[in-house]
């Protein structure tokens, strides 16, 4: 299972405001192109989906392809309310992994 890394910007907006949410996922996001020192083509392995919700709600759905660097970083902005993020993704390899972070606002 890949690393996933949640961060928000700024860390503890006011409610209502946006709030950036950066995702950086450890994943090699092999294309299936490339071959190793023996000759020998390395396979696919890339994520194919990933998901983020914000209180149970999707808020972001991203299908990446091959053509993505290896530990992609995903950014997008939320209106800032209370909860957990949730990200969960799925390769070409059948692997998923999944993370979560709570989101506090200032009073």
């Amino acid at each position: 299972m890949a690393l996933i890394l949640i961060r928000f910007s700024p860390s503890k907006p006011k409610k209502g405001e946006l709030v950036k949410v950066s995702v950086v996922v450890r994943h090699p996001m092999e294309p299936g192109t490339r071959k190793d020192e023996n000759g020998q083509i390395i396979p696919a392995n890339y994520i194919t989906e990933l998901e983020v919700a914000h209180g149970g709600e999707r808020v972001a759905h991203v299908n990446p392809g091959r053509g993505v660097s290896a530990n992609p970083l995903f950014a997008f902005m939320i209106k800032a309310e209370p909860g957990e993020v949730t990200v969960r993704y799925t390769d070409t390899a059948g692997e998923t992994g999944e993370k979560s972070k709570t989101l506090k606002v200032a009073e």
